[in-house]
C-alpha cells in the first residue's frame, strides 16, 4: 500500500500516516478512536479529515482501461479494493458516456439532414398522414407550431386511445419526413445499434415540425372547409381510419379491463378481429360491456378453478365472441357503456369523429354503419 499526503501540514500528516498505519499481517494498526484520542478530535470526523488529506494505491488494483491505480480515500473503501480490480474507473467511463454521447448527437444531425433534404410537399400528403400530424399537433404541439412534445408527458389517451397506437402514429410521421428528432431530445431516448444505426424511445422524444408554420395552418385550415371535409368522408383510406380508431378503443378498454383484474392479455390477431367483427354491429360504448362482462367472468373462472391467470386471461377473447353471437342471436339492445375515466376521447378520436363526421364523440356512442360516408 502506497500513502500519498495531500498536505504540508506536519500535524495533518501525522493524522493521516496514523489513520494508514498497518501491521506486518495488513490489518490497520490503530483504531479510530486511539487516533482521535492522540490528536485531540472527535472520532466521527476523522475518517472525513483523512479523505480531504490523502489516499493510499496499490499497483495491483487498477483501472481496467487506462490501468491508473485507483486512489482509496478511506478505510472503509480500502477493504473492498478487490471490488476495484480492472474496473472501468471514473474517468474512463465519463469519457467513454462523452464519446457515447457525441455520436448520438452525430447521429441526431444526420437524421434530421436527411428529412431536411427530403421534406414532403404537403399538397402531396395522403389523408392518413395529414389526420396523424393534426393529431399529433393538436395533442402534443407548441403554440408556435414547431414542436411535437415528448408523448410520455402526457396522459394515457392525449394522442390515440391506446399506447402502442401513440407509436404507431409517431412512427408513420417520421417515415413520412414530417417530424424531426429535437436537437435537445433526452440522449437516454436513442440506443446505439450495430452500423451505426440507431432506436428511438418514441415515448421520450421531442420533434420539431418539417413542415413550416403557414403551412401546418394551411393544413388546420383544411379540416374547417366544407369541400374538403366532404371529400375526406368519401375517401376509402378515411373509413378504415375510422374502423381502426373505433378498434384501438376497444383494445385500450380491454387491457386496463384485464389488469384491473390482476390478469394480464397481449392482444394480437385473434383479438383484433373479434373486436373487429363485434365493432360491425356494434358502438364501441357497446362492445366495452361485452368486455367488462369477459374479463370479469375471466377472473371469476380463475377464483374457483385450479387454472393460471394466463389460461384465465385467455378466455376473455372468447367470452367476447360468446357475447357477441349471443346479442345478434336473441336480438338483445345491449347496454353502452360510458367511458372509462382514465381512458377519454383522444385527440385522433376528435379530428375523426368530431372535426370530420361532425359529431359528438360520436365514434364511441355510434357503430360505423349509423354513418353515412358517401352523401
Amino acid at each position: 500500500m502506497q500513502l500519498e499526503i495531500l498536505t504540508n501540514d506536519e500535524q495533518s500528516a501525522r493524522i493521516c500516516a496514523d489513520y494508514w498505519r498497518q501491521t506486518e499481517e495488513g490489518e490497520f494498526a490503530l483504531k479510530i478512536r486511539e487516533i482521535a484520542t492522540t490528536h485531540g478530535m472527535k472520532p466521527h470526523v476523522v475518517s472525513k479529515f483523512v479523505e480531504q488529506h490523502s489516499f493510499v494505491w496499490r499497483e495491483d488494483i487498477c483501472c481496467g482501461r487506462c490501468k491508473q491505480p485507483y486512489r482509496f480515500g478511506a478505510r472503509s473503501q480500502y477493504q473492498k479494493r478487490r471490488w476495484f480490480q480492472n474496473r472501468v474507473c471514473k474517468a474512463c467511463m465519463d469519457t467513454e458516456r462523452q464519446a457515447i454521447a457525441d455520436k448520438k448527437r452525430d447521429l441526431i444531425l444526420k437524421m434530421r439532414q436527411s428529412v431536411e433534404n427530403n421534406t414532403p410537399d404537403p399538397a402531396m400528403l395522403g389523408l392518413t398522414s395529414k389526420i396523424y400530424l393534426l393529431a399529433a399537433i393538436q395533442a402534443l404541439g407548441d403554440e408556435q407550431f414547431t414542436t411535437i412534445e415528448p408523448l410520455d408527458d402526457y396522459p394515457a389517451c392525449t394522442l390515440s386511445p391506446d399506447f402502442v397506437y401513440d407509436h404507431k402514429v409517431l412512427r408513420h410521421l417520421i417515415d413520412a419526413n414530417l417530424l424531426l428528432i429535437c436537437l435537445d431530445t433526452r440522449i437516454e431516448a436513442i440506443d446505439l445499434q450495430e452500423d451505426d444505426r440507431c432506436s428511438l424511445d418514441l415515448g421520450e422524444c421531442a420533434f420539431n415540425l418539417s413542415l413550416d408554420a403557414d403551412q401546418v395552418t394551411a393544413l388546420i385550415n383544411e379540416f374547417f372547409d366544407a369541400d374538403t371535409i366532404q371529400s375526406f368522408r368519401q375517401a376509402p383510406e378515411f373509413i378504415a381510419l375510422c374502423k381502426e380508431v373505433q378498434l384501438q378503443e376497444c383494445l385500450g378498454f380491454l387491457k386496463v379491463i384485464v389488469e384491473d383484474h390482476q390478469l394480464y392479455l397481449s392482444p394480437g390477431e385473434k383479438t383484433r378481429q373479434v373486436l373487429s367483427q363485434c365493432l360491425e354491429k356494434f358502438s364501441v360504448a357497446q362492445v366495452y360491456n361485452f368486455i367488462w362482462r369477459a374479463a370479469k367472468d375471466a377472473a371469476a373462472y380463475y377464483m374457483r378453478s385450479s387454472i393460471s391467470k394466463r389460461q384465465a386471461a385467455n378466455s376473455v377473447v372468447g367470452n367476447i365472441s360468446r357475447s357477441m353471437e349471443r346479442a345478434l342471436a336473441y336480438d338483445w339492445d345491449v347496454k353502452p357503456f360510458n367511458r372509462n375515466y382514465n381512458l377519454p376521447q383522444s385527440s385522433l378520436s376528435r379530428i375523426v369523429f368530431n372535426m370530420v363526421l361532425g359529431t359528438d364523440d360520436g365514434g364511441f356512442k355510434n357503430s360505423l354503419s349509423d354513418f353515412c360516408f358517401h352523401d
